[in-house]
């Protein structure tokens, strides 16, 4: 670096210096830009500024933002910009969105509630299905046991010739007790009234076996009733076939219909702690 003097006050100053400190003179004129060249794409040569095509090969100029489609251009990736959503419309697929899950919470309280609602029927119909299979059991164990101590009334009465009003015409037909018990069982059993009692206590289990099916799958909380009502069902069926089908001699038909007659009417009074009053 040296010093010079400044043109104007003649005072040192730095030959660096665009500005004379002392009395502000401009030392240093400011660089111009100068434009650049412009090169011919075709054959190399300099083209003066402001001329439309090269003066040596004669290749016209590009214009400023004219697509060069001989030459490749250099692509830049820039960033996609999303465009935002419309505020009205994002309100609309908000509320959509609400009404859909508002739907969908709708949707399932009805469904829970139907299945509530049809759990709380089932039960309600089991109970009362319960019920009935009690109450048909009861009806026809007392038609059956009817039927049962006449048929031990009959039998005893013709062995041992007891004198029974109701059970005369069977014994002693003929003003005299049978020699043969059989003979007076062969009366009863043909009696047509008896008969249809018979009958009535065989489609009385029929429809009770037809019922107890139905039942056979019970809601949990009917568990324990269906399997009272189960023990209330075997004691019936093993009651009406002892009546519908007697054997062995007096002594056993008698002591197996009482024990039959006995556990009947303990199954019957547990499984009165499951039905509706």
């Amino acid at each position: 670096m040296a010093l010079i003097q400044c043109k104007n006050c003649g005072k040192d100053v730095s030959d660096r210096a665009k500005v004379c400190p002392h009395c502000g003179t401009q030392l240093i004129e400011d660089e111009v830009t100068q434009p650049q060249p412009i090169i011919c794409e075709e054959c190399g040569a300099e083209i003066p500024q402001g001329a439309d095509s090269c003066p040596n090969c004669g290749c016209p100029v590009p214009v400023d933002g004219e697509e060069n489609t001989e030459a490749p251009q250099k692509v830049e990736l820039t960033s996609v910009k999303i465009p935002k959503l419309d505020q009205r419309k994002k309100k609309i697929v908000v509320g959509s969105i609400i009404g859909v899950i508002v739907l969908i919470a709708a949707i399932s309280l009805i469904i829970s509630q139907m299945r509530q609602a049809t759990a709380a029927q089932l039960s309600a119909d089991y109970s009362e299905n319960i019920s009935t299979v009690s109450a048909a059991i009861l009806s026809s164990a007392i038609q059956t046991e009817e039927a049962g101590n006449l048929i031990h009334d009959v039998w005893y009465n013709c062995i041992f010739e007891e004198n029974d009003p109701e059970t005369n015409e069977y014994t002693r037909p003929n003003g005299y007790y049978l020699d043969d018990f059989n003979d007076a069982l062969a009366n009863l059993f043909s009696d047509e009234t008896f008969s249809q009692q018979l009958s009535s206590i065989k489609n009385d289990q029929e429809t009770v076996t037809d019922l107890m099916r139905k039942m056979s799958d019970p809601p949990e909380e009917f568990e324990d009733a269906y399997e009272a009502l189960r023990e209330l069902f075997d004691a019936y069926t093993e009651f009406t076939n002892l009546v519908i089908n007697p054997s062995g001699n007096l002594q056993t038909f008698t002591s197996n219909f009482n024990d039959a007659d006995s556990a009947l009417l303990n199954c019957y009074n547990a499984m009165s702690l499951y039905i509706d009053a």
